[in-house]
């Protein structure tokens, strides 16, 4: 049965990639900031993060919910839009017990009225193990991309 699916699209002239909803999903490695979305999936270490929003007051602050093989943690609220740090750092804004995790494994950040979601610390200093994004919805796929389904490990070069 397959995982997922590459696909062509001659009018854009690009190749996607997309999850089909087998197994224990397809993720593509975060290189650059990602704008989160209502039920955004983040696979870093061993943990799984998944984003929500609910309105309050006219902001929109970040719900974030957490889950390990160990079990999940109680859900967390983001309402601060300063640079929010997630690793295994207990100074973390975010702290999570996954040795898997750097010590600062990513960042979330609010920018014009949207969330992002980008791999390393705010100086620019990338994670150990890389920030993996859900490919729940078609996205495009680019010179030297890394994604994961299952135990496979991809990296995409055209010829």
């Amino acid at each position: 049965m397959p995982l997922f699916k590459i696909f062509y699209d001659f009018n854009k002239h690009l190749y996607y990639l997309k999850d089909l909803g087998v197994g224990y999903g397809t993720f593509y490695k975060i290189e650059e900031e990602v704008l989160i979305k209502q039920n955004s999936i983040i696979n870093i270490g061993e943990s799984y993060l998944i984003f929500y929003f609910q309105n309050e007051n006219n902001e929109e602050d970040l719900f974030l919910k957490i889950y390990q093989n160990e079990g999940e943690y109680p859900p967390i609220i983001i309402k601060s839009k300063k640079i929010n740090q997630v690793g295994r750092s207990d100074k973390c804004d975010v702290y999570i017990k996954d040795k898997m995790l750097s010590r600062v494994h990513c960042i979330l950040f609010y920018i014009d009225n949207n969330w992002y979601i980008k791999d390393g610390n705010e100086n620019g200093n990338k994670s150990t193990n890389g920030t993996w994004f859900f490919a729940n919805e078609e996205t495009e796929i680019k010179e030297g991309m890394k994604f994961k389904s299952n135990s496979c490990n991809f990296l995409c070069k055209f010829q």
